[in-house]
């Protein structure tokens, strides 16, 4: 049956051209680069949101157990990292209290609970601050002095908070109230044993690209692209073109398969209708 065999033959063909064209038209699409990994689901839904807001396009992806990842274009990276650099992402994990007095051996001696308990104290009221709008990092220590012997001055608490926050946001008018709830969430801490260090985060720029650094070259007739991209812009322009050339070449093979087809079909009905007439 050559026609049929001729039909088996086109639809393959037809397969691994389109497979072909689907390789090329990845390759076409661009590479991307993975940005951030092992992230909870909010933290990732809040750094992509800040990246679609200026205009830079992401994807957000499930990788491993219950991370996320979250991707850009390479020629977007640097400037999606300068943005979430300046909102101070990703957030830095803390440990909580539970975390942090978790056991781990049958007995803990009573200077590494001490210490256990100052720094997660420390931990939670920094993680209060830093829901704060604007606020970038924010590190909160404590000093709480032993229980002096009898006969010893008693030594006063204190602590020092350091918040950094983003250009542009004005936190003077929050310190009292942040030197206020430092105070009431340590037990003994004075409000005016506690200081507050503010500083404004620089903003992240992305190099700026000189054009006497990175020249433009024209390649073709109205069109010029840099320097640096034009062994990229000929590799695209070639899949371009081979692409077309597959897409023509398998319409022409396509076109030559349906007109044999057609050429047979009166042959065998000739040939039928011979066999019928033909007497016993």
């Amino acid at each position: 049956m050559p026609v049929l065999q001729s039909g088996r033959g086109a639809g393959r063909l037809s397969r691994h051209l389109a497979g072909v064209a689907l390789a090329l038209a990845l390759v076409l699409a661009g590479c991307r680069a993975e940005l951030y990994s092992n992230l909870s689901e909010v933290e990732a839904n809040q750094m992509l949101a800040i990246l679609m807001a200026n205009g830079i396009s992401a994807e957000k992806a499930v990788k491993g157990k219950g991370g996320f990842t979250l991707s850009v274009d390479e020629r977007d990276l640097l400037k999606a990292l300068a943005i979430l650099n300046d909102r101070g992402y990703p957030k830095s994990a803390r440990d909580s209290i539970g975390k942090v007095f978790q056991k781990s051996g049958i007995m803990s001696s009573p200077f590494e609970e001490r210490v256990r308990y100052i720094y997660a104290l420390g931990e939670e009221v920094a993680q209060t601050l830093s829901q704060l709008d604007g606020v970038v990092t924010a590190r909160v220590h404590i000093v709480l002095p032993d229980t002096p012997q009898l006969g010893q001055p008693i030594k006063p608490s204190s602590a020092a908070v350091f918040i950094k926050h983003q250009p542009g946001v004005d936190l003077d008018y929050f310190t009292p109230q942040i030197r206020r709830l430092v105070a009431s969430s340590i037990e003994g801490l004075q409000y005016n044993a506690v200081s507050v260090v503010l500083a404004e985060a620089a903003p992240t720029r992305p190099p700026t690209i000189n054009a006497a650094v990175n020249p433009t070259v024209e390649v073709l007739p109205g069109l010029a692209v840099r320097d640096t991209d034009q062994g990229r812009f000929w590799q695209l322009f070639i899949a371009g073109l081979v692409l077309i050339g597959i897409l023509a070449a398998g319409n022409g093979v396509a076109l030559v398969f349906y007109l044999r087809m057609r050429r047979a079909k009166p042959a065998t009905s000739q040939e039928t209708a011979v066999a019928v007439l033909e007497p016993t």
